[in-house]
């Protein structure tokens, strides 16, 4: 019997020694930054030339990115009230104050989004006036809105982004 405590207090020991261990290291780990080499604070992604509806995924280190150039007929399309959009107002969506608009862009003809679906968390594949993802069935718009599906799944999310003056650039902050 005395043998079995004095053991159950050894292993309650180590447990608790384990136990402060994983603590001291999450406490360091949010304290520091310790961020991978390839991890930057910013990423400036080349766009090139767009014609009116191109949407194009741009890649850098681990980092994919939406790029749609918007005609002036699409963006009339997205303005206009649509029944089948999941969440029209963007209520449910992560995005900067700036994409807070029917648009979901900061410069209307622009719509710049990560390029990963809500729904499974696959990447995107690009289709004639549409988005969806490769893996599941997932679809939106080109304001990066959910439409309607079998499940439910929220918008693209929005990153904090820039523009270079001729759109050729762009500057994402993750």
């Amino acid at each position: 019997m005395a043998s079995a405590r004095r053991r159950l207090r050894i292993a309650l020991k180590y447990l608790a020694a384990i136990a402060a261990l994983a603590i001291l290291y999450v406490l360091l780990d949010f304290s520091i930054d310790i961020r991978p080499p390839g991890i930057q604070e910013s990423y400036r992604l080349q766009v090139g030339e767009l014609a009116e509806d191109e949407a194009r995924i741009l890649r850098s280190d681990n980092l994919s990115i939406l790029v749609i150039r918007r005609s002036a007929a699409t963006i009339d399309r997205l303005l206009q009230p649509n029944a089948r959009l999941q969440d029209p107002l963007s209520l449910h969506s992560r995005q900067p104050d700036f994409a807070a608009n029917p648009l979901r862009s900061k410069i209307p003809e622009y719509f710049v989004s990560y390029a990963i679906g809500t729904d499974f968390g696959c990447a995107l594949e690009i289709d004639t006036g549409r988005v969806g993802e490769i893996c599941g069935t997932a679809s939106y718009d080109f304001a990066g809105r959910a439409l309607e599906g079998e499940r439910e799944f929220k918008n693209l999310p929005v990153p904090d982004y820039n523009f270079s003056d001729d759109f050729r650039h762009l500057t994402v902050r993750p």
